[in-house]
C-alpha cells in the first residue's frame, strides 16, 4: 500500500525545543511537589546538609574576619631603635633628623632616657624599686614608622638597614610577631580547605543516600515507565532536580546557621570593642558569598543525585 510507504515526520524543531523544556519543568515542579510530601524527611535532609555546610562556612568568616583584622594591624607598622647607652641626647636627636629624611620612612618618634623610665615606673608598680637605682638603665628609643606603601620585604630592608648604625644598639621590628600570625592564619586556610573537600563529600553521601532511597521506594513506578518506552533521561530528570532542591535547600540552611551563629556573638564583640577602644566590625556573607555558597551547594547536590541515579537506575530493568 502507498501509505504504508509514507515514513513518520518528526515534528517541528521548535516543538521538540518546547517539549523538551517542558518536560524539565514539569519535572522540576514534580521533584518539589515530592519533597514536599515528605516533610520529616526533607526536614531531616536538609538540616543534616544545612550543619554540614554551616561548618567550612563558619570558618571561612572567621579567616574572613581574622584577615582583616591582621590588617588593620599591618597598618601599624613600628621598627624601634634602642640606641647604646653611651650615645648622649643631642646626639640621639640628631639621629632622629637624620632618619626621618631616608627613604621609605614616614615620621619617627624620639622618647629620651628619662621618658622611657617615667614611662615604666607608671606601667610597672615597681616606682620605689625604681627610685633605689643608682642610674638610669634605660637607652634613648627611636620609634620609626615606614610608608604606607612599604610592604614587609622593604620594611626588613629598612630594618637592616637601621641595624647597622653604629649608634644603634637594638632594631626590632614591632610586627614579627604579626608574620608569625600570618604563618598559622595560612596553615588555617588550607586546613579549611581540607575540611571543606571532607564535608562536599559527606554532602554527596547524603544526597546520594537520599535519592537512592526515593529510587528504591518508586521502583515498581520507574518499571512501568520503562515498559511503555520512556528513555533513561527522561526517568533521570526528576531525580536529579529533588538532588537541585536538596542542596540549594541545604545552603539556604547552612547560611541562616552561620548569619544566626554570628549575631550571637556580635554583641560580647561589640562590648570587646569598647574597652579596648578599638572599631572591630564582624564580617558575614556578603551577596557575593552568598551566590556562591548556593551555587556550590545546589551543584553539590545535582552530583550527588546524578551518582545515585546513574548506579542505580540501570540496575532497574522489567523482566
Amino acid at each position: 500500500m502507498a501509505g504504508s510507504n509514507v515514513r513518520r515526520r518528526k515534528p517541528p524543531t521548535a516543538n521538540r525545543i518546547s517539549a523538551y523544556l517542558l518536560h524539565h519543568l514539569q519535572s522540576l515542579i514534580f521533584s518539589l511537589s515530592k519533597i514536599y510530601q515528605a516533610p520529616a524527611t526533607t526536614i531531616m535532609t536538609v538540616a543534616v546538609i544545612g550543619i554540614t555546610l554551616s561548618l567550612p562556612g563558619g570558618f571561612y568568616l572567621f579567616l574572613k574576619n581574622i584577615d582583616a583584622i591582621s590588617g588593620d594591624f599591618r597598618s601599624s607598622t613600628q621598627i624601634s631603635l634602642y640606641l647604646d647607652l653611651k650615645i648622649t641626647e643631642k646626639k640621639a636627636r640628631g639621629l632622629e633628623q637624620y632618619i626621618r629624611t631616608m627613604d621609605h620612612v614616614a615620621s619617627t618618634r624620639f622618647i629620651s632616657r628619662e621618658q622611657s623610665l617615667e614611662e615604666f615606673r607608671q606601667s610597672s608598680g615597681f616606682g620605689k624599686s625604681i627610685d633605689t637605682l643608682s642610674s638610669n638603665p634605660l637607652p634613648h628609643t627611636i620609634v620609626v614608622e615606614p610608608g604606607d606603601s612599604a610592604d614587609t620585604f622593604t620594611a626588613r630592608n629598612l630594618l637592616n638597614r637601621l641595624q647597622a648604625m653604629p649608634e644603634v644598639e637594638i632594631a626590632k621590628l614591632d610586627t614579627e610577631w604579626l608574620e608569625r600570625l600570618y604563618t598559622i592564619i595560612e596553615i588555617a586556610k588550607r586546613s579549611v580547605v581540607i575540611i571543606t573537600i571532607l564535608f562536599a563529600f559527606a554532602v554527596l553521601l547524603i544526597i546520594g543516600n537520599t535519592i537512592r532511597l526515593d529510587i528504591q521506594n518508586r521502583y515498581q513506578e520507574i518499571i512501568v515507565t520503562k515498559l511503555i518506552g520512556a528513555t533513561d533521561a527522561f526517568i533521570r530528570r526528576p531525580f536529579l532536580y529533588g538532588g537541585v532542591w536538596y542542596g540549594m535547600l541545604g545552603g539556604i540552611i547552612s547560611w541562616l546557621i552561620v548569619e544566626i551563629g554570628y549575631m550571637a556573638i556580635s554583641g560580647p564583640l561589640e562590648r570587646l570593642s569598647l574597652l579596648y577602644k578599638s572599631d572591630m566590625n564582624l564580617i558575614t556573607y556578603s551577596f557575593q558569598d552568598f551566590i556562591v555558597l548556593i551555587a556550590c551547594s545546589t551543584l553539590l547536590g545535582l552530583a550527588g543525585s546524578w551518582i545515585a541515579v546513574a548506579r542505580h537506575l540501570n540496575q532497574i530493568e522489567p523482566t
